[in-house]
């Protein structure tokens, strides 16, 4: 009987042992299971969480020094002239080279005229043959004036010889204006500077063929003033109305940091260009000290009065595609998401590395500042400040 207990005994705990190892077995197959999964959707979670954009956002400021319009443009010579010469020759000598300084009236260059010079002592060798064809007509009339009171000759004969003195008279004429018209072209020969400057250009040489008139001839010499320049720069239509003649400015060159000639506008378009919405304005710079050059590029400051708030963004959040300018923003949902809202916008002014913004965003706009191509509204994006997705 004891050793049937103990038999009995022993297979109920070897049951028992075996029931509990099944259990175990069967926990360990279901949490490593659920293990699996759990990882498996984390796994899924993380991999569609990189694969929505990462974008960085800011918010729009408003513009600075807004009251300072500033400009761009290059410098040109208030007087400049291109010198031809206005009659045939050879060049016999040129005076001024590049870089002389000329007075109004200086000769520059002179010019041989053979052809010239026989056309002129041929109308003044006319000149006196019609002086002795006017002399004979003139006696001529006076015998037949007195013949006439004799009745030697008719009053039709006096009359004919009256009109050969006045015929005489007018030939005169003609051949001492056609002196005096080659006489002017001699003049022409010389050629003198018609203002004031400096020489920028020689293109003759001593005996160059000069050809007056013909298209593809260089000017002779180019001569400039420089003791006033001007300036031309596109003012935007906005500040149009408040930049009028009269109103002062200063002007800046790259190679003289710090200094600042006085300018003032002279002139005004008065018009709107539709090609890019501006007026053109002219400044004029007196420039007697020879610091500033014509044809440097130069900067120009108008002082305006301060317009209407603008924010301004950095320029490369700036989308320009077929439906116009507009800017990313983020738009967050009431589930804590984050998806792009993309604002049409105006431009104010651009900056180079700002733009300033007339219409379409408010300072508490998250704009972003790197938007992917082809970004749309309604896409989900991260960024890197608040780090929200959906």
């Amino acid at each position: 009987m004891a050793d049937k207990y103990v038999n009995q005994t022993g297979g109920v705990k070897l049951t028992v042992l075996l029931l509990l190892l099944a259990i175990v077995a069967v926990t360990v197959v279901i949490t490593g299971t659920i293990s699996r999964n759990a990882d498996s959707t984390e796994v899924a979670q993380w991999t569609a969480q990189q694969q929505i954009p990462v974008v960085s956002i800011t918010n729009p400021v408003k513009a600075v020094n807004t009251e300072d319009l500033h400009l761009a443009g290059r410098l040109q010579a208030l007087k400049q002239a291109s010198i031809y010469a206005r009659v045939n020759g050879y060049i016999r000598q040129w005076y001024s080279d590049i870089g002389a300084r000329v007075q109004q009236g200086d000769v520059l260059a002179e010019l041989d005229t053979p052809e010239l010079d026989e056309q002129l002592n041929a109308a003044r060798a006319e000149v006196k043959r019609m002086e002795a064809q006017l002399e004979l007509t003139a006696s001529t009339l006076t015998r037949w004036q007195n013949l006439v009171k004799t009745k030697a000759v008719s009053e039709q004969e006096l009359a004919q010889r009256e009109s050969e003195y006045r015929v005489a008279v007018a030939q005169l004429d003609v051949a001492k204006a056609q002196v005096r018209q080659l006489a002017v072209q001699k003049g022409l020969a010389i050629i003198k500077a018609p203002f004031s400057g400096v020489i920028v250009a020689r293109n003759i040489d001593i005996g160059d063929l000069i050809n007056a008139g013909s298209e593809n001839s260089a000017p002779l010499f180019e001569l400039v003033a420089t003791n006033q320049l001007r300036l031309n720069v596109q003012v935007p239509q906005k500040f149009a109305p408040q930049v009028q003649v009269g109103s002062q400015g200063t002007v800046s060159v790259p190679e003289y940091q710090g200094t600042y000639y006085a300018a003032e506008v002279a002139r005004s378009a008065s018009a709107i260009d539709p090609q890019n919405g501006t007026v053109m304005v002219q400044l004029l710079i007196d420039n007697n000290n020879d610091a500033l050059l014509p044809g440097a590029y130069a900067n120009v400051r108008l002082p305006v009065s301060s317009p209407a708030p603008v924010l301004t963004i950095p320029a490369s959040a700036i989308i320009f595609n077929a439906s116009g300018l507009s800017v990313a923003t983020l738009n967050e949902g009431n589930e804590g998401s984050t998806s792009v809202e993309l604002k049409s916008v105006k431009i104010a002014r651009d900056l180079g590395r700002v733009i300033e913004i007339a219409e379409g965003l408010s300072e508490q706009d998250s704009v972003i500042t790197n938007p992917p191509d082809g970004i749309a509204s309604g896409e989900v994006v991260r960024s890197l400040t608040s780090n929200k997705s959906s």
